[in-house]
């Protein structure tokens, strides 16, 4: 595990590298991080996630985005644009160190992300690994927002306001603060506008989506159902894996989800 600065357009991010165990570079692995607060619950699951990847001989690079972690910069100062050019610096980086090809590992909305830059980037990624992927962007927005919505209700001293009035203020370009984090316009705006149904995704050789249910019993979610059944109507190969676990994202308390992590293993073995 090395960690280190990059050198991206807006200054540069802290990202952590794993080198592949034979110290040989094929295979490399861009992880894409979840947003906000998931990011930071996910980290540890991350970070297992890419040791074991390194040591089936992938060399795997974890990156906190601009305005995030430890990269430079201000959360409220970060737009989408910014975040698609940090994941192009990323990936050049990894083809410096002799990558010959490029996996994106998005998790929940950098899920989203991770397929909007192949969108916008035809024939720079190979495969996708989507962990539990946010497939439309104006819910997710909604949902975050509810956030200060709910925080209004509990506070008499705060605005009583919808999710409808704070979005329509982010696209009138004013910023709005949320559970702590101060949204940017800029950051915003796309990923209203952003559903995963609608992106050219055909590039690429191979899309792995995975959904973390809480029983075996649990059936997936009907969005991402629908999804995996569109992909498979193009010529990528798509396959589609129930993990059981813990929403590990989401909950209060730090956990793992070793079933996700060893289902992952085995779809990198498959064309390692």
């Amino acid at each position: 595990m090395i960690p280190f600065f990059l050198e991206s357009c807006a200054g540069p991010l802290f990202a952590v590298y794993w080198p592949p165990a034979n110290q040989s570079i094929k295979h490399a692995v861009l992880h894409v991080p979840a947003f906000a607060e998931e990011m930071n619950k996910s980290r540890r699951m991350v970070a297992l996630q890419a040791r074991a990847m390194a040591d089936q001989g992938c060399a795997v690079l974890v990156l906190d985005l601009f305005g995030t972690g430890d990269s430079s910069g201000d959360f409220g100062e970060a737009n989408w644009a910014i975040w698609l050019q940090n994941i192009a610096d990323a990936v050049a980086w990894l083809k410096q160190q002799g990558a010959r090809t490029a996996t994106l590992w998005g998790l929940r909305l950098g899920a989203l992300l991770a397929m909007d830059f192949v969108n916008r980037h035809e024939h720079s990624i190979d495969r996708l690994m989507l962990w539990q992927p946010v497939l439309n962007g104006d819910t997710s927005v909604t949902q975050f927002l509810r956030l200060r919505v709910a925080a209004a209700m509990m506070n008499n001293n705060m605005p009583k306001e919808t999710t409808s009035d704070l979005k329509r203020q982010l696209l009138d370009g004013i910023g709005v603060e949320v559970a702590g984090y101060r949204l940017h316009p800029e950051l915003i705006k796309p990923l209203i506008a952003l559903r995963a149904d609608r992106l050219s995704l055909c590039t690429v050789k191979e899309i792995a989506l995975f959904e973390v249910l809480a029983n075996a019993d649990t059936p997936v979610s009907m969005p991402v159902t629908q999804f995996f059944s569109a992909l498979q109507e193009t010529p990528v190969k798509v396959s589609l894996t129930k993990s059981v676990g813990d929403s590990f994202w989401a909950n209060q308390e730090i956990t793992e989800a070793q079933d996700l992590i060893e289902l992952s293993c085995e779809w990198v073995k498959q064309w390692q």
